[in-house]
């Protein structure tokens, strides 16, 4: 049998593995960390754009709850002769609706002027154009709004 050495203690290593790992571990905690924070914040973001959305659609769904309105082709509330509107804003609250997800809609009619029918349209001087700016407002349950306009007119009887 050979000969056994005595084991002796390295002097050399004095914990710097250690260190090194420890050191290691704190980066990569601080990068979680940053990481989880940035995660959040692009959920939010997310999370406003799709609200942002939904009141636009909401808003787009009201204009067309207004077009299928029979009520929003209305010349009965017109303006007088001193200019002054026989309504506030000479317009005609059509209705209200809720749409999926939380969004309130209200739409509404405003009828603006009467003018003649164009030359080569077709139609003789007993028509008239009746011009209308239909509105939608949806709000999301989370504070997102949006507001649409359309305009349009109908040919009618002068």
């Amino acid at each position: 049998m050979g000969k056994m050495r005595p084991m002796t203690k390295l002097s050399s290593q004095t914990g710097a593995v250690l260190f090194t790992a420890l050191v290691m571990m704190v980066l990569m905690t601080l990068l979680a960390v940053t990481m989880m924070g940035n995660t959040a914040m692009d959920e939010k973001m997310a999370q406003n754009s799709q609200d942002k959305n939904r009141a636009f659609q909401g808003a787009e769904t009201g204009i067309e709850l207004a077009i299928a309105d029979p009520g929003s082709i209305n010349t009965s509330c017109t303006t007088n002769a001193a200019g002054n509107n026989c309504t506030t804003n000479n317009a005609a609250t059509l209705g209200t609706a809720v749409t999926g997800y939380g969004v309130n809609v209200t739409y509404q009619s405003k009828f603006l002027q009467k003018t003649p029918v164009g030359r080569g349209s077709g139609f003789d001087t007993s028509f008239a154009n009746y011009w209308f700016e239909i509105q939608s407002r949806a709000d999301t349950a989370t504070g997102a709004t949006s507001t649409v306009s359309l305009g349009m007119f109908q040919i009618g009887a002068n």
